[in-house]
Parts: C-alpha cells; structure tokens; sequence
C-alpha cells in the first residue's frame, strides 16, 4: 500500500504512480453530494489521465459543483450505472468514509487520494495518497499532476479556493498552488473568487434568522460555545454563530439523515479539534463524522440528534481543559 507525506516535493514524487493510470479504465468516484474540491479533482485528474476515465459520482453533485461540470464540458456516469469490469481501476477522491462513499460497500479501491485526518474505520484501499495538511484534494492534485491546461488548472483552483473558504484555511503551500494554478488558468481571482464562494443565498438568510431562536450557548472559561438546531443550511450557519461572537458553532440538521455541522474561529486552532469531536459525534448518531480542525461535520441517524450536540459541548470542554487547564462550564442566559 503506497502512502504519501506531508509535502509538495513529496507529493511531486507520486506522479509515476498516477501515470501508470494512462490509457487504462479509470473509473473516478467520490463522497455523496460531490462539491466543488471533489469534483474540481475528478476534472484535473480525468484530463490528465486521458479519454478512457469516467466520472462517476455516486449521486447528483452540489449545484456549484454542477456548474463547474457543465463550464468543463465534463460528462458523467453515475457510478451505479458504470459496469464495472476487473481490468477497471476505480480511485476514489475526497473521502476515505464508508459513510459517505457508501457505493464503495464491498469495493476495494485501486487508488484513493484524501486530504482528512484519519481517526480509524476509513475505507482502504491497494495505494493511497493521504496528505492531511493539504488544504484540499485540490491542493494535492496540483502538486501530483502540475497542470498547465487551463480547464484543470480552473478547476483545480476553484476547488481549492471552495475548500479553503477563500483561502481561510490556507498555508503557505496553498498559496504556492494557487499561484500556479492561477497563473495557468487564464483568469483574474476576482472571476474565480463568485464561482468557489457563492454569495448567501435569500433561503440561507432567512433560515439563519429563523434559527436564532434556537441558540444554547456555554461558557468554558474565556470560550463561548455555540449549539443550535436548523431546517437547512445548517454549516451556513455555523459560520454565521462564529461571525457573531462563538469560538465554536455545532449545528444539528434533521433531514433525510442527522447531520451536525461545526465550525470555529481560527484563533483556536491548537486547543480545539472539530474533526476528533465530529469523529465521536459520528458514531453518536450512528453514522460517521470526519472533517479538518476547524470545519467538520457527522451524519447518521436523527434519532440522538440532539443528545448529540450536548456531547460535542462536553467534547469541547474536554479539549480546552486538556489544553489550557480546569474550566467549568457555565449556561449563558439570555
């Protein structure tokens, strides 16, 4: 099983295991709901890899990951409906959770390339190219593949730009990429910026409104933590709670399934880790929960829902006592 380090030269030196893929079958899948890095991967990695590949996404992406399949002129086969073959080399981009790659029950991958900590229970597969300090799939595909097409590298930068929330979460080799891939695409990163960050939308305003009215916040010494329960758009606003004063924002969803979403501000990178929380969190709602330090989320069932955004509190309070000494915790009132 090939693994890739942290690192662009590193990631640079994985290129022979990617070549090989030419000319052959290559069957390109991803999470459930396909956003902008995971599909912006699957065009790079499809253009790169030659005509023979087919993008297949288990079901029907986000609508900006959509626009940017119909900007590429991309086609896709939905992977339900690709008959499989045992010459077909099937790689999967952007999650290594059962949960979300469901489709993959029963498959073992030839290739998966993931840039989220893993906590154990992760799809495997016969080579890997795991890289958790990338910013996103995007980021390491370009440092694999170098593109200098421009479709790809729009792509590619667009996804990048969509997964850093404009470069929020960024490092310096996401810098180092995105100059590359903007340079070769053609565009000005005031063009890039409307199609990986779309504006809020008039829905996710008024459900935020309408959300406030569930808000529950603690204080754990110097920290306000956040919970809250929405109809929709619920990592939208997750981030609009830490906009307005929360260090950490978990937001419940009951939809189809229980979701959870959780952001925090920057500045308590190192005392929280939203991707360990929304890990237990996962299991809570018996699902799977995954994620990077700063923005997570868990799905599964909506029965423990609520219980469950009570356990990410306790999570919360866990981590800063670990971090920064004994805090108790104390209800807000409003």
């Amino acid at each position: 099983m090939a693994k890739a380090a942290s690192g662009g030269k590193k990631a640079a030196g994985l290129l022979p295991l990617v070549s090989s893929l030419k000319g052959k079958r290559a069957i390109l899948t991803f999470h459930s709901l396909g956003d902008l890095d995971a599909v912006g991967s699957a065009i790079a990695l499809r253009r790169a890899l030659g005509s023979k590949c087919i993008i297949a996404p288990p079901d029907r992406p986000s609508s900006s990951a959509r626009k940017l399949l119909a900007y590429s002129g991309e086609e896709t086969t939905l992977f339900s409906d690709v008959k499989l073959t045992s010459k077909d080399i099937v790689v999967a981009l952007d999650s290594a959770s059962p949960h979300l790659m469901a489709h993959l029950a029963g498959i073992t991958p030839d290739l998966l390339i993931d840039h989220h900590t893993r906590f154990g229970g992760e799809i495997r597969a016969k080579h890997e190219i795991c890289d958790p300090v990338a910013s996103s799939t995007c980021e390491m595909l370009y440092f694999i593949l170098k593109p200098t097409d421009r479709l790809s590298c729009i792509a590619l930068l667009i996804g990048l730009v969509s997964d850093t929330s404009a470069f929020k979460y960024a490092t310096p080799r996401t810098f180092e990429a995105a100059s590359a891939l903007l340079e070769h695409s053609g565009m000005s990163y005031s063009q890039i910026l409307p199609i990986a960050v779309s504006p809020e939308s008039l829905s996710e305003r008024i459900e935020a409104l309408r959300s406030c009215k569930s808000v529950s916040a603690e204080k754990i010494g110097e920290h306000v933590i956040a919970t809250a329960m929405a109809k929709s758009h619920e990592a939208h606003f997750a981030e609009v709670l830490v906009h307005l004063g929360a260090d950490a924002a978990f937001v419940g969803c009951e939809g189809e399934d229980g979701r959870i979403s959780a952001r925090m501000r920057d500045t308590m990178a190192g005392r929280l880790h939203l991707d360990r929380i929304m890990f237990e969190v996962g299991k809570v709602l018996g699902g799977r929960g995954s994620g990077h330090e700063l923005a997570a989320g868990a799905s599964g069932g909506k029965e423990n829902l609520r219980p469950a955004l009570g356990i990410c509190v306790k999570l919360s309070e866990q981590q800063l006592l670990s971090s920064a000494g004994r805090e108790k915790i104390k209800k807000i009132e409003w």
